[in-house]
Formats: structure tokens, sequence, C-alpha cells
């Protein structure tokens, strides 16, 4: 019994955990005016994150939801928001030494078209 108590510490020191926080059609952190319909949806995906590390046993911040979404959407010019958007949540840590927590937001962008005269 005694033999595997060394590696059942290590297990449970080295766990992390990433829950999905949910689904969602359309997203946004930015203003959409949806009467136009001047969008086009890019079947890329793209990612964006916010990570705030632990050390030792401080946290540097909360990480935010929002924050995520808008690297994600900064990340392609003219993008307003995305769709078919996944969020998840996730951390580790491992005690006295540190961790880190994020969210993570991933989906298609879409995009203002720019009006031409």
């Amino acid at each position: 019994m005694f033999k595997k108590l060394p590696l059942l510490m290590a297990t449970t020191l080295l766990c992390s955990c990433a829950t999905r926080i949910g689904d969602f059609t359309v997203a946004s952190t930015k203003n959409i005016n949806m009467k136009d319909r001047k969008y086009t949806i890019d079947n890329s995906r793209i990612t964006g994150e916010d990570v705030k590390p632990t050390i030792i046993v401080f946290k540097t911040g909360q990480p935010n939801m929002k924050e995520a979404m808008d690297q994600a959407i900064e990340k392609i010019d003219n993008a307003v928001g995305l769709s078919n958007v996944t969020v998840k949540h996730g951390q580790w840590y491992i005690p006295f030494i540190g961790g880190a927590e994020w969210y993570e937001v991933e989906g298609n962008p879409i995009i203002e078209k720019t009006v031409t005269n």
C-alpha cells in the first residue's frame, strides 16, 4: 500500500481540469447591426485565450471570458463577432510551485463587408 502512495500523490498533484462552458450560435463583444445584413462568415476557426498564472500560491488575476473573445475577434480584420462558438474554462496547479487558469473561446469569424462607392 505504502509503495503506491508516492505514485498516487504525484498523479494527484499533476492533475488539470478543463470544462466546456457552452456552445453559442452567435456571440460577440462588439456592436453588430444585424438589419444591414452585410456580414459574411469565414469557415476558418480562430481561437482567443485569456490566461492568468498562479505563482506559488498567489493568483496574478482572474481570467476573463470577454478578453478571450476580444482577442479572437481582433485576430481578423473587420471581424465583429463569432459564430459556432465554443467556450472552455480550465486550470491546473502544482501546490507551492504554480499553475494557471484560463478561458478559451473558439469560433468562425463574422466579418463585416466593406462598402465601396
